[in-house]
């Protein structure tokens, strides 16, 4: 059974493989460098097929919208399916989108992307070694109705409920920056009220971000002045070394996010 059948009132959802490595360009203009990528056993690449542009974090939008389905879907004790459907309509809704006509066509294309990435990663593996896939098996479109096939790695991490929940007003971030931050803080501080610290070496080690190290420090004292990740503080400290460290917790004053308990059987941490 589909996940056509669930409610249009969904939480939204991602799996925590995608909040903490990268698999996603963070830029607006089209990526065509792949992501090479490695950290202790994990192994990710990333590229777009026939070097075509890679999916961006916004264009996970809609698979978070896909996952959320799932999700829900399996709460209600129907057995996941990689098919998703629903119309494109509800799509734009969900991830705070005006339902125009430009929206559509951009929609098109970032269906487009999500197919046309190809991704082999450790992350997950089974005994034959990393598995390669793209974010979308297929897509259909018709009379604005959607039909989409997901890859079953994704079936398989929301089948173990690997999942957890995020602010519906992550869809309102507008930088690539911005979102990644918030995924990650979301994903490593949850409800800890002491939250979650890396230092940032490490953490622009883990963002693979193209960006020199200097740049990447100036986007996180900007983001700290900013204060916008929804549900979160951010600070910088120094450790004994005199490292920059990133510090990040709940912040209960925001009056957002979290609310609502995660998903069964994740480690909110």
């Amino acid at each position: 059974m589909s996940a056509r059948q669930v409610p249009p009132v969904l939480s939204p959802c991602l799996l925590i493989d995608l909040m903490s490595w990268p698999f996603f360009s963070l830029s607006k203009s089209p990526r065509h460098v792949p992501v090479s990528f490695a950290m202790g056993r994990v192994t990710i690449q990333v590229s777009g097929r026939d070097d075509g542009p890679m999916a961006t974090i916004w264009d996970a939008d809609i698979l978070i919208w896909a996952v959320s389905r799932l999700v829900a879907a399996r709460r209600r004790g129907i057995p996941v399916s990689p098919r998703v459907q629903g119309s494109m309509s509800e799509v734009l809704r969900f991830i705070g989108r005006d339902p125009a006509a430009i929206r559509y066509e951009r929609l098109r294309t970032a269906l487009d992307r999500l197919h046309g990435t190809q991704v082999t990663t450790s992350l997950r593996q089974t005994r034959d070694g990393a598995q390669g896939f793209s974010w979308l098996i297929a897509w259909q479109e018709r009379r604005g109705e959607l039909d989409l096939i997901l890859p079953q790695w994704l079936c398989d991490a929301i089948g173990r409920r690997g999942v957890l929940t995020l602010d519906p007003r992550y869809f309102a971030l507008t930088g690539g920056f911005e979102r990644w931050l918030y995924l990650l803080v979301r994903r490593h501080a949850g409800r800890q009220s002491d939250g979650w610290a890396f230092d940032l070496p490490h953490l622009y080690r883990k963002s693979a971000s193209r960006s020199p190290y200097p740049r990447f420090v100036f986007e996180i004292r900007r983001l700290i002045a900013a204060d916008t990740l929804p549900g979160y503080r951010l600070r910088l400290e120094t450790d004994s070394s005199n490292v920059p460290v990133l510090r990040f917790s709940p912040d209960p004053s925001k009056d957002t996010y979290p609310q609502e308990p995660v998903d069964n059987n994740v480690e909110d941490s």
